[in-house]
This record gives C-alpha cells, sequence and structure tokens, in this order.
C-alpha cells in the first residue's frame, strides 16, 4: 500500500483549485455589472416593443401594422364585440336593427381608414423627406426636388383616442414607428433629363421637317407631273399596306420576338419578391398581435385591455404642416397636450424626448401611458432630431386627424 505515498503531488492540483476561486469573485462582479446594466435597460422602457426583422419600416408595412394595431385596440377597448376580421365574416340575422346599422358604419368606416392609410404613409414619408427644403412656392420643377430629396430613416407616431372628444379623451394608445422609410415618392431621377431630351428632339425634329418641306416644295414646282405619279403610286402602297395590317395584325413581335420572353422572365421575380413581401408583413402582424396580447396580460390583465363604454374613436397623426392628403385635417389646437403625452410616451420608454412647447413639458400626467413601438433594425430612436427652429413653418411638426367616424357599440 506504500506505492500509493506519490500521492504527494496531489496538493499540486489544489492551487489550480484556489485560482479558480479567486476569479470567481471577477466573473461574479462581471456579472452582477451585465445584470445591473440589463436591469436597468429593462426598467428605463415599460412600452412594449416590437422589433422586425427589416431594415426599415416601408411605407405599405406602416399602413398594415397600423390597421391592425387599431383592430386590436377596438377589441381590447371594448368598443367591438369580437375581433374587427372576425366581426366583418360573422352573418346577421337582421340587418335592419339598429345593431346591425351600427356594424355596418363601423365596418365600412374602418374599411375605408384602411385604405386611406396606405396613401397617408406615402404622403407622410415624402413630407418627411422633404424637410428642410425650399417653401412649396420656390420648388418649381422636378429637378429641384430631385436635388432636395432625402432618402433615410425616421420616427412617425400615430395615435388612437377614445372618448367624445379628443380633449376629454378617456384613453390615449400611441405607436411609434421607429425606422420608418423616407423619400419623395411619384419621381425618378431621369425624368426631367427624359424632359429636356423630348424637347431637344422635337425641335431638330421641326428643323429637319421645315427643310424637308421646303425642298419638296421646290422639287413639286420643278415637275408637277413626275409628283403625281408617284403620290397615286405611293398611295396606292399605302392602301395596300393597311390591308395587309388588317390581315396581319401582329408585325412587331415577328420582327423582334425577343421582349416578350424578356418580360415573363421579368415578371416570374417580381411575383416572387412580391409574395415575399407579403410574408414579411403577415409575420410582423402576428409579431405585433403576440406583443399586444403579451402586454394584455400585465397588470392582472388590465395592461391595454379596458372595460369602456362605446364611444367615439379619433385617429391621429403627427406629420410636418407640408403634409398633404384630403382625408386627413391639421389639429393646431391639439398640438400642446399630444406632445404632452408623447413626451411621456417617450420617456416611459426610455428613447430621447422630442422638442415641444413649454405649456407640453408642464404638463403633469393625467393617465397612464399606452402604445407600443414597432422598430426596424435600423433603428433611428436614439439619433438627434433636426432642431425646430431650424425649420420653415411648413416643416413644424403638427397633429393631424382623420376626417371619418369611428363609433364603438357592444349590441349584438
Amino acid at each position: 500500500m506504500r506505492v500509493l505515498s506519490p500521492a504527494s503531488d496531489a496538493p499540486t492540483l489544489a492551487p489550480l483549485r484556489h485560482d479558480t476561486k479567486e476569479a470567481d469573485p471577477i466573473n461574479n462582479e462581471e456579472a452582477k455589472m451585465t445584470n445591473a446594466r440589463a436591469s436597468s435597460i429593462a426598467v428605463t422602457s415599460t412600452i412594449p416593443t416590437v422589433v422586425l426583422d427589416t431594415d426599415a419600416v416601408s411605407d405599405n408595412m406602416a399602413a398594415r401594422l397600423c390597421t391592425s394595431f387599431l383592430g386590436h385596440v377596438l377589441f381590447l377597448k371594448n368598443q367591438v364585440p369580437f375581433p374587427v376580421g372576425q366581426l366583418a365574416r360573422m352573418p346577421t340575422s337582421n340587418n335592419t336593427s339598429r345593431a346591425a346599422k351600427k356594424r355596418h358604419e363601423l365596418l365600412n368606416s374602418f374599411d375605408t381608414l384602411a385604405s386611406h392609410l396606405y396613401t397617408t404613409f406615402i404622403a407622410l414619408s415624402t413630407a418627411l423627406a422633404l424637410r428642410g427644403t425650399p417653401e412649396k412656392a420656390q420648388v418649381e420643377t422636378e429637378a429641384i426636388l430631385l436635388q432636395h430629396q432625402k432618402h433615410g430613416l425616421t420616427r412617425a407616431f400615430f395615435a388612437v383616442v377614445l372618448g367624445p372628444t379628443v380633449g376629454t379623451a378617456k384613453s390615449r394608445v400611441i405607436v411609434g414607428i421607429d425606422g420608418l422609410e423616407t423619400k419623395v415618392w411619384g419621381l425618378r431621377e431621369d425624368d426631367s433629363h427624359k424632359v429636356t431630351r423630348t424637347r431637344d428632339v422635337s425641335e431638330e425634329d421641326g428643323d429637319d421637317d421645315s427643310s424637308e418641306s421646303a425642298s419638296d416644295a421646290d422639287d413639286e414646282d420643278e415637275d408637277e407631273e413626275s409628283g403625281d405619279e408617284e403620290s397615286q403610286g405611293s398611295s396606292e402602297e399605302e392602301e395596300e399596306d393597311a390591308s395587309g395590317s388588317d390581315v396581319d395584325a401582329s408585325p412587331p413581335p415577328s420582327r423582334s420576338p425577343s421582349p416578350a420572353p424578356s418580360s415573363d422572365s421579368d415578371s416570374s421575380p417580381s411575383t416572387a419578391q412580391r409574395a415575399e413581401y407579403q410574408e414579411t408583413i403577415r409575420a410582423a402582424e402576428r409579431l405585433l398581435s403576440r406583443t399586444l396580447a403579451s402586454a394584455c396580460a400585465e397588470d392582472d390583465g388590465q395592461g391595454l385591455a379596458a372595460e369602456m363604454a362605446p364611444t367615439q374613436i379619433h385617429v391621429l397623426l403627427r406629420a410636418p404642416r407640408r403634409f398633404d392628403h384630403p382625408s386627413w385635417i391639421p389639429r393646431q389646437n391639439l398640438c400642446t397636450s399630444l406632445d404632452g403625452y408623447l413626451a411621456d410616451f417617450l420617456a416611459e420608454s426610455g428613447q430621447a424626448p422630442i422638442s415641444c412647447d413649454t405649456a407640453a413639458k408642464k404638463r403633469t400626467k393625467a393617465s397612464k401611458v399606452q402604445g407600443v413601438w414597432i422598430k426596424s433594425r435600423g433603428s433611428v430612436a436614439q439619433t438627434q432630431e433636426v432642431s425646430e427652429q431650424d425649420l420653415a413653418e411648413e416643416d413644424e411638426m403638427i397633429w393631424w386627424s382623420w376626417d371619418g367616424k369611428l363609433v364603438g357599440f357592444t349590441d349584438w
């Protein structure tokens, strides 16, 4: 048994164990600091956040997500007895009843708003891209617009207010879109060049035609008989060509058959891209639904849900004064109260505050701040916004209200 005496070398492992124990406090301190940082970040944001797997939020995606959000709010705030999508598919036994009329009015207004939101975010993207550009009166040509347009990302805010009026609201819910794509819609970089080239070509053609007509007139004066015979021959040939064109309806494809397959090859990738894009939007809608469902589980199931009596629903949008859409009305008188509520929303979510009036800054919290953030990978929430003092009057951010009417109901 003495053979095991070399075990005296075993204590050499003790320093290794001892070194490990000395390293543990360091690791523990690092873990504590990491956890403290994570907890501080989590505490600073009490607003649920939807992080999309996209580099930017397009106008189409923003419209779809805001429409979906509005439908969730109507159901969570007890303004409709069933979710809007399910409510639209449910048959009614009596279409002349009071409940059926309220249902039809709400669904029609909801569909109208959903269609308006597509063009709304196109106009908003354009207005935000043109912030800091010359006034509308000074912008006369497309070339100036193309020179000043800005492609990038920005923040946008969409609000749903429930109550008889916006000033006497019972509940306010804000959607913050962080990473909205901004660009001037309806313009192409080669449009102005095409216009100038077209004008130059037309002028050259006009000069050539005038010179040719003058030379033809001289030739006709010299030899009228030969001109008559040639004109008769050309007219006969034109008649034959016209009759031939009636019989053969497709000479251009026979001369150049290449465009047909190229159009098919171009359409297939675009169709696949559209299908992939629609699937991305549907995935974003599902993620928004799950986030709102998790938010409702907070505060003993009263996170966003509330047992409210049916009331009017006001839809608002924060946009520059240059924003132009026939379905939206500027509401300058609401900026103080809504900017104050928006400041509370940003404070609760730990985002950089916006510039607002002094009266809005002094506002005290009268109700719980509710809302959701929709963010892309290209988040711009922490970037410094342009100072309001450096902007023209038409670039000032104000609130706009949708001119339609949405009224909740519970009768069924």
